[in-house]
């Protein structure tokens, strides 16, 4: 069996984490041996703005830790990779760089500017791929999702405690 090499472009942690489910589904479909590289991009234009960028990258080499040990409960081994720059650009050259099968990324359903730069990052991305890229967007609780859960929760205790008063 060959390697499959995944770019996986981390933006958001926790969107990340809710797509795993999909993403761990996708790559099972896939002939081969997959290896993710998590990569987290820290935005950097000028190096006045690299200290907070510092910070923030020893933050998040916490978190992909996290996340590849995840990804190895699944039988997807990750290893991680931080870099500053461009977004799109550093997606791009990893993804050159290690002969990526695709490009893996997620996306929340944001709303307004957030949307619209996460749209422009993830369309820039595919204009340059050397290979695919697949974009998950991981199912959410809707509002509604929201109440049934939080009526089924409140019956429970509601059904426990008669059940105490009756005993």
């Amino acid at each position: 069996m060959t390697d499959k090499n995944v770019v996986i472009a981390v933006t958001d942690v926790r969107v990340l984490r809710k797509a795993l489910p999909n993403i761990v589904e996708w790559t099972n479909k896939l002939s081969g041996n997959v290896k993710a590289t998590l990569l987290y991009v820290a935005e950097v234009h000028d190096m006045e703005a690299a200290t907070p960028v510092l910070e923030d990258m020893r933050i998040k080499e916490a978190q992909l830790r996290e996340l590849a040990e995840e990804f190895a409960q699944h039988g997807i081994e990750a290893k991680i990779k931080l870099k500053a720059g461009r977004l799109a650009r550093e997606i791009v050259r990893e993804a050159r760089e290690t002969g990526a099968f695709a490009i893996l990324m997620s996306t929340d359903g944001r709303a307004g500017l957030s949307r619209v730069l996460a749209a422009s990052v993830i369309e820039e991305v595919i204009k340059r791929a050397p290979c695919p890229v697949v974009v998950f967007k991981p199912k959410l609780l809707r509002f509604t999702d929201k109440i049934a859960l939080t009526l089924s929760s409140r019956i429970k205790r509601l059904s426990a405690s008669a059940a105490l008063e009756q005993s």
